[in-house]
């Protein structure tokens, strides 16, 4: 059964390559790689959002948002095998695809206005200047969480391989999920071949139009 449909998961592979690559040219001291990558999980970000609301079922926000009081007996549920499988994004692990949106989006939209106080500024710096010093202290505040999350997605990843025997990882690659067969009334997460290619389109469109943002810095002469 097909549970995630291709323009989420290009989406998923292209944040953890775009993230990845920020931070690696971040350290490096690369910063038009850093700017690169950024407007990158900048685009990548905005299609995310828009897909949660037309993407294939379990892409969409409304099947994996829940009310906090259920979120929290997720969360104290982790730790134990599943008795009852389930397809598409647990309720905890729907928190947490809102809160990586939310610090990757958060990052990307401070680094257009950042600078490096030495010669590098992003791309929007000169449009808003005198609030750029307060969106890099933000920006270099974000960085801590962001780490969080990464950690705490990875812990995810190994706890659902270890203890609830769930590969996670291949599930993202293929789309199927194995044991989905045995769920009663489960939806099929398939789309249209029209709507993938719809998709695809789109997300390209979005990261393209990101990157196209660092055409409006003033040229130096």
């Amino acid at each position: 059964m097909l549970v995630w449909d291709l323009p989420l998961r290009l989406f998923h592979w292209g944040l953890v390559v775009a993230v990845a690559g920020a931070i690696a040219a971040s350290k490096a001291d690369v910063m038009w790689l850093h700017e690169r990558f950024g407007l990158t999980v900048m685009g990548l970000v905005g299609f995310r959002i828009i897909w949660g609301f037309i993407g294939g079922h379990y892409a969409r926000f409304r099947q994996f948002l829940t009310p906090p009081r259920v979120a929290i007996g997720a969360f104290l549920r982790l730790l134990k095998p599943d008795t009852t499988p389930s397809v598409g994004h647990s309720v905890a692990a729907g928190y947490a695809v809102i809160g990586l949106l939310a610090i990757t989006g958060f990052l990307a939209t401070t680094g257009t206005l950042s600078n490096d106080d030495v010669l590098f500024e992003g791309p929007l710096a000169h449009v808003l200047p005198t609030w750029s010093d307060a969106a890099t202290r933000l920006h270099d505040a974000a960085e801590p969480f962001l780490f969080a999350m990464i950690i705490l997605h990875l812990a995810a990843i190994l706890l659902y391989k270890f203890v609830k025997k769930r590969n996670l990882t291949m599930t993202m690659l293929n789309g199927h999920a194995d044991d989905a067969a045995t769920v009663r009334d489960a939806e099929h997460g398939a789309i249209s071949p029209a709507r993938n290619v719809f998709g695809v389109l789109l997300l390209i469109g979005f990261v393209l139009a990101a990157n196209s943002l660092s055409l409006l810095r003033p040229a130096f002469y």
